[in-house]
């Protein structure tokens, strides 16, 4: 019994012990099947709920609240739809919900509305519906978060475009230059200048590659133009020469300077007729700083060529080289040939052949010896070169890529020597090595880069350039450009650059016109610049008589403008070779020349083409027919206007100056017929004759 009360004690209490949870939930098939049903019952409710908290629901939310007072909000309510918005675009491959949360980005309403995301968009020439958002400002076009739209995430590394390289878009699209992308063109035109092609491929979508337009001189036969000394100097640091040069600091060691500079010398051929000893009368002229001045300028050389003045500024062009040291480099018998004919030196120079007498040449050469500076290489003293010097400065030519930009004999031009840049702005961030301390970011990579390259590791062979800011932020949005989209985009919705023209005149005009170097001033059929007025249809333009005498002596048709047309001292049979050329080759095919009179207006017609270039249209505004009373310096020169342009051509262009140049600041006032006729019989009888006889 005893026992009995025992085990009586102890199981009683087991059967008062409270079941378990687990046991109260799944302690039995209906158990379980009763709390599953709830735990989805609850699942279910928190996607809705969190859906009610989103962020692009609170934003549209706060949309809403922010037009109720305003005078518009009836309209503005209308146009506002709730819920995810998306735009697809499966041709770009685009996902786009960016008007989820920024959904008056469409309201011309909003331009007093500062707070984002609700701002206006600006006025653009794309429909957001065509291209969405992400392809101009990158980012996650299909995220609903801020973060994840708008950020770098551990699943998406391409963020949103930093505003100030934001044109980096236009340039996936178009690869010609934009009237409203000034930062992307000087990017691209930097690029060219300072030859980053020379080293770095770029492809380009429709085919070839991108070209570099720097023209880096032959070493072949430098020993003939410079010396040792200065090679050394300019190596070590090329902006203590010239401020302008192009040619960036590789922070070469003083022995690898040396051992380059004994490479190029002993490396170095002379060609026949590159220097050139000046003849004895000229040699015992006496020097004239005055009349070496005076030739300097009549010859228009600042055009091309830049100088330091006393203030320390760079004045003058950047075609050629700046000469403020040039008595420093070259050698004197090697510059007066220069002078005399550049092409025996360089024949594809972007100098033209001026003809110079020899008293000329010795003036000018003993002019340009004087820019020097005796301090430039007080402190450069190098020992005979060695044989291993020699092979040292080889080496080091090959390894820093010398050859990418300069002909040099015995090396050869290196392939893919650096990195491929034709998706440079789509390089994931896995695969970059940043520099301590800088955001993990593309354009962040790329500007640094371009500021300190060789900041980022050891041993880095890209040199130092000394662009500023905002040339850095220029390229940096050129490059941001080249990315997949911009290789893979349909062919309907790019805009190719349009290929270099190759055109070349033929016979003796050609050799002429390649001997003057017209296509560093002109633009001739696509080819060439546009420093100077283009001749594509100059022989529609001008009245032959003129063209000669203009080519025998250049004066000065717009009288505000500095780099001017030089005198090229051409003989008689020079000139007339070159004017029956132009005038025959060089014609519009639009309308025919000879169907106008350059002359014998009536007075009545050419006095009411008076009254209406001063009254009605006030084209003295821009242009000077009367030197004492107009004022206008934006224009050429009218005074004698009907000695030189043709007739036919007025007309035209008074009718439509776009459609005969394509982008002059000429407008376009839709002249009626009796108006052109009137204005075209006025600027025709602007003549040399009447000039002189108004003097009398």
């Amino acid at each position: 019994m005893v026992l009995g009360l025992a085990l009586e004690s102890v199981v009683e209490p087991s059967k008062h012990r409270r079941p378990s949870l687990w046991s109260q939930l799944f302690g039995d098939p209906i158990r379980a099947f009763g709390s599953l049903s709830l735990l989805l019952l609850l699942s279910l409710a928190i996607a809705p709920s969190k859906d009610h908290f989103s962020q692009w629901r609170h934003y549209q939310n706060s949309y809403l609240k922010m037009i109720r007072g305003r005078g518009d909000a009836v309209t503005l309510r209308r146009h506002f739809q709730a819920g995810i918005q998306q735009i697809w675009i499966p041709e770009l491959g685009v996902v786009d919900r960016c008007t989820t949360c920024h959904v008056g980005v469409k309201e011309a309403g909003l331009t007093d509305v500062s707070l984002q995301p609700f701002r206006r968009h600006p006025v653009m020439p794309h429909d957001i519906e065509q291209f969405g958002c992400v392809i101009c400002h990158r980012g996650q076009g299909a995220a609903t978060t801020v973060e994840e739209a708008h950020m770098s995430t551990l699943a998406w590394e391409e963020p949103m475009l930093p505003a100030r390289y934001l044109e980096s878009s236009c340039g996936q699209c178009h690869r010609a230059p934009l009237t409203g992308t000034p930062q992307l063109n000087e990017g691209r035109r930097l690029m060219a200048r300072y030859g980053c092609a020379h080293c770095h491929t770029v492809k380009l979508p429709e085919g070839g590659s991108l070209e570099a337009e720097d023209d880096a001189p032959s070493l072949s036969h430098i020993a003939e133009k410079t010396t040792r000394e200065w090679i050394y100097a300019w190596v070590k640091d090329p902006q203590a020469y010239a401020a302008t040069a192009r040619m960036p600091n590789f922070k070469l060691s003083d022995e690898e300077a040396r051992d380059i500079s004994a490479f190029l010398i002993a490396n170095s051929t002379p060609i026949s007729g590159d220097t050139f000893s000046l003849p004895t009368a000229a040699q015992n002229t006496p020097s004239d700083p005055t009349a070496g001045a005076s030739l300097y300028g009549e010859s228009f050389c600042a055009t091309c060529h830049a100088v330091q003045n006393a203030a320390g500024n760079v004045v003058g062009g950047d075609i050629g080289p700046e000469l403020t040291r040039i008595g420093n480099k070259v050698r004197p018998e090697w510059l007066a040939a220069w002078i005399k004919n550049p092409r025996v030196y360089d024949p594809l120079t972007a100098m033209p052949h001026y003809r110079f007498s020899d008293a000329q040449v010795a003036v000018l050469t003993g002019y340009l010896q004087t820019k020097s500076d005796s301090e430039f290489l007080a402190n450069v003293h190098l020992d005979p070169r060695t044989p291993e010097q020699v092979a040292h400065g080889k080496l080091l030519c090959t390894e820093y890529g010398c050859a990418s930009c300069h002909e040099i004999s015995g090396i050869k031009k290196a392939e893919n020597f650096a990195p491929e840049l034709t998706r440079i702005g789509s390089k994931p961030i896995s695969q970059l090595i940043f520099a301590a301390g800088m955001p993990h970011t593309l354009p962040a990579y790329i500007s640094g880069k371009l500021r300190q390259p060789r900041a980022f590791a050891a041993g880095l062979k890209m040199p130092q350039y000394n662009f500023t800011a905002a040339q850095i932020d220029a390229i940096t949005t050129a490059l941001l450009s080249l990315n997949e989209r911009a290789q893979t985009l349909p062919a309907r919705l790019s805009e190719p650059l349009s290929p270099a023209s190759n055109y070349q005149p033929a016979g003796r005009a050609g050799q002429l016109m390649n001997d003057l170097a017209c296509f560093s001033c002109h633009r001739i059929n696509g080819r060439g610049s546009d420093l100077a007025p283009d001749l594509t249809w100059e022989g529609s333009v001008v009245q032959g008589k003129w063209l000669e005498e203009f080519l025998r002596n250049p004066n000065t048709l717009r009288p505000a403008l500095i780099r001017r047309m030089p005198k090229f001292n051409l003989t008689a049979d020079e000139i007339a070779t070159l004017s029956d050329y132009i005038m025959t080759v060089y014609q519009t095919p639009s309308f025919d020349r000879e169907s106008m009179p350059n002359s014998g207006y009536p007075a009545v017609l050419v006095e009411e083409g008076r009254q209406l270039f001063y009254s009605k249209y006030a084209c003295q505004s821009c242009h000077i027919v009367d030197p004492k009373a107009d004022k206008g310096y934006i224009g050429p020169t009218l005074t004698e206007v009907g000695s030189r342009l043709n007739a036919t051509w007025v007309y035209h262009w008074l009718k439509d100056p776009q459609a005969l140049r394509p982008g002059t600041i000429e407008p376009n006032r839709n002249l009626t017929e009796e108006d052109a006729r009137a204005l075209t019989a006025f600027l025709m009888s602007q003549k040399e004759s009447a000039r002189q006889e108004t003097r009398k």
